[in-house]
């Protein structure tokens, strides 16, 4: 007779300690905002660089980071210190990871084309180690605070929405306070923007290293283990054969294609499509936040009594169908005898794209949440079945490939901003807001439907339930029957 796991609890972390870890997520949220919003725009159309060279830095930065994940997850699965085996790298990355952010948005004066993307890229490949130093035991802990199926969801929740949080406020700050005086090509203004990310990031890597810190004598302790290549790459073909994280792993490569093709868009977007004036549109990072806080914390209790895996399909695919609407609408208005979507300028533009940016990015958000709470239960099923708990492995070996992947996509974000015509040097406001933009357009929304569209249906062939992973955590002593 199979047995009842509602009368089963799991080890769960403290508040606080979420609290802290969560916080932690602010520092990811400030870095992902800058990479994915301004970096491609600012050094482009601000400071002259062309955009497949800039690309160019961005992928190979990315190259290095996805190379150093493992090597960084292996170790830290494995060290053994009396700050426990997450914290010393932690420690490590704070200082290095919040000044290479700001220096990164710092405008050089004299420097060469040459000189430009030299600095861009010494300093993009400081930031992306300290951020593997930083990351990949920071997540690593979240398994490790909680073996429970739900706390996992709040966990990921946690992290999400201060990442969002982190990454709004900034660019809320940066265009309501008129930094960018009217445009998106203000110097100025991000160079305040490198200022108060750097501080905020440094503020976030603290307080979840040190919010953390108590917890290292309860944290799980190796056993003294040999580091020699052919046992360790036996033990890494051991643990990256799960047929789950496989999966998983698969989904996550095919959406980082997008990810890298997507660099910088929004920006493109705002400047030539929808023809913004940072002002008008400053609200809409606060608004899209706090969307995406609420649906972070609600993430634990929509899936009570579900399946993850079935509400993760289901928010993607919703979010691959809503996504890209707006963009064609717009596309197909010049191609018909009637308007397919509002002009520009109108109220009636304005609230749509506010709630169609509010409602696509909390769905995201919730399928990503789900996703990474799903990974967490992969834990546990590896050391059921080889006695080791790799959480940094089974991490980086899927966000190393990732990024691999991510470095061609944005490789790509790069050639389409080419291939459209904006590093044209005779480009004019004219083109640009209408042959430039619509081949960028075009491009970007075949993209954001296709790629999200294989990479869900990827997932559903997940197939960790709720009940096999309480029997399994009960059996690897990590949950205990309610008295």
């Amino acid at each position: 007779m199979a047995e009842d796991t509602s009368k089963l609890n799991a080890d769960r972390a403290s508040p606080l300690t979420s609290l802290a870890w969560g916080f932690g997520g602010i520092s990811v949220g400030i870095k992902n905002n800058l990479l994915g919003v301004w970096l491609l725009f600012y050094y482009n159309q601000v400071l002259g660089l062309d955009a497949y060279l800039v690309s160019i830095a961005l992928a190979c930065a990315l190259v290095i980071d996805a190379i150093s994940d493992p090597v960084v997850g292996i170790w830290s699965d494995r060290v053994r210190t009396r700050w426990g085996r997450r914290h010393p790298f932690m420690y490590v990355a704070i200082v290095p990871f919040a000044l290479s952010y700001y220096f990164i948005l710092q405008e050089p004066v004299g420097f060469t084309e040459e000189d430009i993307f030299v600095r861009l890229l010494v300093l993009m490949v400081i930031m992306r180690l300290s951020m593997t130093f930083y990351e990949v035991p920071r997540s690593a802990l979240g398994p490790e605070f909680t073996k429970d199926y739900d706390q996992r969801n709040t966990l990921a929740g946690l992290s999400s929405a201060f990442g969002w949080f982190g990454g709004a406020v900034l660019s809320h700050y940066v265009m309501s306070a008129y930094l960018l005086e009217g445009s998106f090509s203000n110097a100025e203004g991000y160079k305040l923007l490198g200022l108060w990310g750097g501080i905020w990031l440094f503020i976030g890597t603290v307080v979840a290293s040190l919010g953390t810190h108590h917890t290292i004598p309860s944290l799980y302790r190796p056993p003294i283990k040999s580091l020699g290549f052919r046992l360790v790459a036996r033990q890494i073909r051991e643990t990256l054969s799960n047929k789950n994280w496989l999966i998983l792993f698969a989904a996550g490569c095919v959406y980082a294609i997008q990810v890298g093709a997507d660099t910088g868009t929004t920006t493109y977007y705002n400047e030539y499509l929808w023809q913004w004036r940072p002002e008008e549109i400053a609200i809409f990072a606060v608004c899209q936040a706090m969307a995406v806080i609420l649906a972070s914390l609600l993430a634990p209790y929509l899936s009570l009594g579900r399946s993850k895996k079935n509400v993760a399909v289901t928010v993607f695919l919703l979010a691959t169908l809503i996504g890209p609407l707006p963009y064609l609408l717009r596309l197909l208005d010049p191609l018909t005898d009637v308007n397919t979507f509002f002009s520009n300028g109108t109220d009636y533009l304005w609230w749509t794209l506010l709630i169609h940016s509010c409602v696509t990015n909390s769905l995201a958000a919730l399928g990503f949440i789900y996703a990474a709470s799903m990974g967490m239960e992969i834990v546990e099923e590896v050391q059921a079945a080889t006695g080791r708990r790799e959480e940094a492995l089974l991490g980086t070996a899927n966000t190393m490939m990732q990024k691999l992947i991510g470095a061609g996509g944005t490789l790509l974000a790069g050639l389409i901003v080419s291939f459209s015509g904006f590093d044209d040097p005779n480009l004019t406001r004219e083109i640009a807001t209408t042959s430039a933009i619509t081949s960028f357009s075009w491009i970007h929304v075949a993209l954001g439907f296709f790629l999200p569209l294989i990479s869900t249906a990827l997932i559903a062939f997940y197939d960790i339930k709720r009940d096999d992973h309480v029997r399994r955590a009960t059996k690897l002593g990590y949950a205990r029957k309610v008295k």
